[in-house]
């Protein structure tokens, strides 16, 4: 019962970080089986094109009618987490189905992301991009795509009704993003 109020407390506590728009967090990681800090020095190469970091709309990071193809209902809204400007795509009122951040993160690479949690790391790839990957894959997803030297696509995922794979739904709106994002 005990483990059971705690990560209640848990995904209380990330569903209003997330509300807020405060610091991104690191989520909690019960998951034996995530690879540790071997994962982050074995990454591969970026094989697709360096993307431009540089959007007038942030949310044109993914439009309106691709977020409506992967499950969002809502209007996409701009905010910031932690002070990179992104925009959030929501099924329900307030994410009660899902909360997806998506922005182009100027001040951290992905390995630099990598490196700051070695500890809970999966390495992969996405669309010929090396990217990050942490979360429970219950309720929580952090990834982190190599699409440039100067910084990265950023995505956070939180699933609150469990009823979707956040580190899924992070690797679609991510396939989305790869999709709108210039070629630098």
């Amino acid at each position: 019962m005990r483990k059971g109020l705690a990560a209640s407390a848990v995904l209380v506590g990330l569903l209003l970080a997330g509300c807020s728009g405060g610091a991104r967090e690191t989520p909690p990681t019960t998951d034996a089986s995530v690879p540790t800090s071997e994962s982050t020095s074995a990454q591969s190469a970026r094989s697709g094109p360096a993307k431009s970091l540089d959007l007038g709309d942030r949310c044109s990071i993914v439009s309106e009618s691709q977020a409506k193809e992967l499950g969002a209902d809502q209007q996409p809204r701009e905010r910031e987490s932690n002070g990179t400007p992104g925009c959030n795509y929501d099924l329900g009122t307030s994410g009660a189905g899902f909360m997806v951040f998506v922005a182009v993160d100027k001040t951290e690479t992905m390995p630099q992301f990598a490196d700051a949690r070695r500890s809970s790391v999966q390495m992969i790839d996405i669309g010929g991009y090396p990217a990050a990957q942490v979360g429970t894959n219950k309720t929580n997803c952090l990834l982190s795509l190599d699409v440039s030297s100067q910084g990265s696509l950023y995505i956070n995922t939180l699933v609150p009704s469990g009823n979707q794979n956040p580190c899924d739904l992070s690797k679609r709106f991510a396939e989305a993003a790869l999709k709108n994002l210039p070629n630098a």
